[in-house]
């Protein structure tokens, strides 16, 4: 749509936009035009900001809560004890036990191998076996 523009000023007033535009009956305001509008300005919400509205009460006080139950499941958790177990629990005892758990997570990741094939790389399926 390479068009070359019109030499003359007088181009664009014989558009035939213009003469549709000028056929065209002008549209009459009503008598209470004017004080709809005012009442319309004075009913609609006032915009607020996209941060005023971030920073509102409810937001803040959601935040907060949050926060705060944060810093009492961190503090309750972190909670330095002074008492030293009453039996002391041997290492071989607890190596033992990691074993048989590390065992069962094996065995049980194998057999989801089994059942889900597609699932699984030829990586992951390799260092299940354990090659």
């Amino acid at each position: 749509m390479n068009r070359k523009p019109p030499t003359d000023d007088t181009s664009w007033e014989s558009d035939a936009i213009w003469s549709l535009l000028d056929e065209v009956p002008p549209a009459a305001a009503s008598p209470r035009f004017a004080d709809d509008t005012v009442r319309a300005a004075r009913i609609a919400p006032e915009a607020v900001a996209w941060w005023k509205r971030l920073l509102s009460p409810a937001p803040v006080a959601g935040l907060a809560a949050a926060g705060t139950a944060l810093l009492i499941a961190f503090f309750s958790l972190n909670r330095p004890t002074d008492e030293q177990p009453a039996t002391p629990v041997a290492a071989t005892e607890l190596e033992d036990r990691y074993a048989a758990i590390q065992d069962v997570a094996e065995t049980e990741m194998l057999f989801a191998a089994v059942d889900h094939l597609d699932e699984f790389s030829d990586q992951e399926l390799t260092s299940l076996i354990g090659f």
